[in-house]
């Protein structure tokens, strides 16, 4: 069956390295600097368990992602997966859905990322203080011109930027468990800690899910990635085992120098637990502060290059099949979809000037992201369902019935944050979803459409 999709060439830009950097700087941006000590609050020392079954669930999403852009490699990601699976209307549907889903939540993940640049500079650095609007505001530009150049220099920027934030975690997290201020008793008991009870560890694994989320960065870009079918798994594997070891040693490091008492005690210090640690227990260490701060601003601004990145080739797979006005289809002279870049950031911008909302913010994009990775999984079951003998490309491991399982810890673990968030949540991201399908009724089939369900 001809699906109108371009074969991946060998002639891509993104090598494995590339690739390997691009998603742990995706993955470990303001969620381990940030949402951390959210699940530390929700579950004490059981977050490692949170965020390390959120890494396993993320990787099989990951994989699962992976086959799918094999056997459609075409950049586009959550909204092509859903569209060419399903086809006609149905895949249309569902692709705009996940698609719309994942661009909200992107742009919560962008201006939260951007909020907190300023948050980490004030606190480390006096001349900061008050600008954490315009700092905010400052980031995201920045973040916009990195990603109108070709995604080459993006790419190798995206490479050293990570290599230097891999590198100051392990200085905090070697001075936390050598400084002599750590007590390993704190982690005890494990699950009574946390203010959402025994099962908190459960309550919080939708907030990790959202660190993890940049795992499927790959698959909006596929067709910048050389070889791509053995490339994207290999890439996929690796950056998540690098970033979730990362995760764990971080999150044991800092419950064993503060407590889930102190966060309950400093609400502001929930959204920045790793600098609360150094300020309260390691205070000698003088030079551990602003290298924090600075650590992550570098690891905000790699999720935030990747974020725009991935939801401007989202946004342009969308004006292909004339959901969106075509225009936010066109690259510029480096093969990158400008206007779409700057219309997400545009809406990015208006977000970061209300920092006040920032939990709001959270839950908002936990329900978003897991609709999206629910759809996508559908998606990718029913390309399962639907092989043909003549598929030669990358299966993800496991039987079909595991990722059945993956669909069923998302429900799980997401009814009790439903339920917490109340109503206002829900009819907040119906409204949301419902505005996203009005573009849909608005919009004609283009002659994509057409070569897609060919």
């Amino acid at each position: 069956m001809n699906m109108g999709i371009p074969a991946e060439s060998k002639n891509g830009k993104l090598g494995l390295a590339s690739c390997v950097m691009l998603l742990v700087g995706a993955m470990i941006g303001s969620a381990i600097f940030s949402l951390s000590g959210l699940t530390m609050y929700a579950a004490g020392p059981a977050a490692a368990i949170s965020w390390f079954l959120a890494g396993v669930v993320m990787l099989m999403q990951g994989l699962s992602m992976a086959e799918l852009s094999s056997r459609f490699p075409r950049s586009g990601g959550v909204y092509v997966f859903p569209r060419v699976a399903f086809g006609g209307q149905t895949g249309r549907l569902l692709g705009w859905m996940s698609c719309w889903g994942s661009i909200v939540t992107n742009v919560i993940a962008v201006a939260f990322s951007a909020i907190y640049v300023g948050q980490y500079l004030g606190v480390s650095f006096p001349w900061a203080n008050g600008l954490q609007i315009p700092l905010a505001l400052l980031s995201i530009l920045l973040c916009l011109g990195l990603n109108a150049m070709s995604i080459n220099l993006a790419g190798k920027i995206n490479s050293i930027l990570v290599l230097a934030l891999l590198g100051t975690m392990l200085a905090y997290v070697c001075t936390a468990f050598f400084g002599g201020s750590y007590d390993a008793t704190q982690l005890l008991p494990v699950f009574l800690q946390g203010n959402g009870g025994p099962l908190g560890f459960l309550s919080a694994i939708p907030v990790a899910i959202i660190g993890y989320s940049g795992i499927v960065a790959l698959a909006f870009i596929v067709s910048e990635v050389r070889d791509a079918n053995r490339t994207v798994p290999r890439a996929m594997g690796t950056a998540i085992g690098i970033v979730t070891v990362i995760y764990l040693l971080v999150i044991l490091a800092t419950m064993g120098l503060v407590t889930t008492g102190y966060l309950n005690d400093n609400p502001g210090m929930r959204f920045i637990p790793i600098f609360s640690a150094c300020a309260t227990k390691l205070p000698e260490c003088h030079w551990l502060q602003p290298l924090v701060s600075i650590s992550a601003v570098l690891a905000l601004l790699t999720t935030m290059m990747v974020c725009i990145t991935v939801n401007a080739h989202a946004l342009q797979a969308a004006g292909d099949d004339g959901i969106i006005p075509a225009f936010l289809a066109r690259k510029s002279r480096y093969g990158t979809p400008a206007l779409a870049s700057l219309l997400f950031c545009l809406v990015t911008m208006l977000c970061a000037c209300f920092p006040q909302f920032t939990m709001q913010m959270v839950n908002f994009g936990a329900l978003l992201n897991t609709i999206t990775i629910t759809i996508t999984t559908v998606a990718f079951l029913k390309g399962r369902k639907t092989e043909t003998s003549s598929y030669k490309g990358f299966h993800a491991p496991g039987k079909t019935v595991l990722y059945y399982l993956v669909l069923l810890v998302l429900v799980v673990c997401n009814i009790s944050g439903i339920l917490t968030g109340g109503a206002k949540l829900c009819l907040f991201t119906f409204i949301v979803m419902g505005a996203g399908m009005l573009l849909l009724l608005k919009k004609k089939k283009k002659s994509i459409s057409d070569t897609m369900d060919s």
